[in-house]
């Protein structure tokens, strides 16, 4: 009996550390606030913000004004610097271009909520009517973005004039090593709050090594996990956003006469290439473009070239024509390799 008493003690002692060392890690970092956010914007690293329903959000626009707006939405951990490269061409084409934060990522607020497809989504209808009120616009969305991109376009089909998809989520991704074990209640928590920043810190490296500055990548990735939630919002996000079983979306986008362009990296092993069979069924009047050898960071090691691709896309549609597929869009698919 007395052993048993001591390893009850032992337990709930070993229990109570785990606990504390849980909340001292939660409050470790300071909640980002409007004082943190003007040093920030003075510091270079921040531009604008706008307060909508659940919360702050970062925003860049730039641009002409009257130019027609291109919004760039990014993926699961990568805020929106990722689209920096992407500002100077597209303006310079005479388009406004729109970068922001999803919340829980870069220098938005990380609401105490489900990070789900209904949170996203509302996000992005609320930046536009802020920011864009009544104007459709062409959406630019890069691996889970692709998936907030498309879902957009099948709730909100009159506010899209186009979309661009790179890599896109919502189809299938790759098995993480330990995504299963993170989606788990308790266990995952706790492994996210006690060691998660340095499991992000390490994927964001080896991503960062395809980026034209590698240490800035970094530097840009890593300033975000500054402050408080940014952990809990991707742990949210991969239990709760259709990262895959989003084909109901695809097919109702696909199924307007919408333009659509689909770049992808045949190389990808986070959103595999193969999806892209899957999606040019759903989307049948998509546009596919497909690159030998290069891998889910086509997203910014390839921005030059895509921003170009883009400015193409885009401009190969007129006012007369913005609703409909012109033949010199319907491009045969590249198939997916293996098939």
């Amino acid at each position: 009996m007395a052993v048993l008493k001591a390893v009850g003690v032992i337990t709930a002692a070993f229990l109570v550390i785990m606990l504390m060392g849980y909340w001292a890690a939660g409050r470790a970092r300071p909640a980002l606030d409007a004082a943190i956010r003007a040093d920030l914007v003075k510091l270079g690293f921040a531009y604008t913000f706008v307060e909508l329903g659940d919360g702050v959000v970062h925003y860049r626009l730039e641009g002409p004004a009257g130019g027609p707006l291109i919004v760039l939405v990014h993926g699961f951990s990568t805020p929106s610097f990722v689209w920096n490269d992407y500002f100077a061409p597209l303006t310079a084409e005479g388009y406004r271009v729109l970068a922001f934060d999803n919340y829980g990522r870069g220098f938005s607020d990380r609401p105490n909520t489900r990070y789900d497809a209904d949170l996203s989504d509302r996000e992005l209808d609320e930046l536009l009517d802020k920011l864009a009120p009544g104007e459709p616009v062409h959406l630019v969305g890069y691996s889970m973005g692709g998936a907030v991109s498309t879902i957009f376009a099948a709730r909100h089909p009159d506010r899209v004039r186009s979309l661009t998809l790179i890599a896109p989520a919502g189809l299938g991704v790759a098995a993480a090593q330990n995504a299963e074990l993170l989606k788990r209640p308790l266990i995952g928590d706790w492994i996210v709050r006690m060691f998660g920043l340095k499991i992000f810190h390490a994927g964001a490296a080896d991503q960062a090594k395809f980026s034209p500055n590698p240490a800035r990548f970094l530097a840009d990735f890593d300033r975000q996990m500054d402050y408080r939630g940014y952990g809990d919002a991707l742990l949210s996000t991969l239990r709760h956003y259709p990262l895959a079983g989003a084909e109901a979306a695809y097919a109702e986008a696909g199924g307007s006469a919408r333009p659509v362009m689909v770049v992808w990296g045949e190389a990808d092993d986070t959103v595999p290439f193969i999806n892209a069979r899957k999606l040019m069924e759903l989307m049948p009047r998509a546009k596919l473009y497909s690159y030998p050898k290069i891998g889910h960071e086509i997203g910014f090691s390839e921005s030059p070239m895509l921003a170009g691709l883009i400015a193409r896309f885009l401009d190969s549609q007129t006012p007369s024509t913005a609703g409909a597929t012109p033949a010199a869009m319907r491009l045969e698919p590249r198939q997916p390799a293996g098939n």
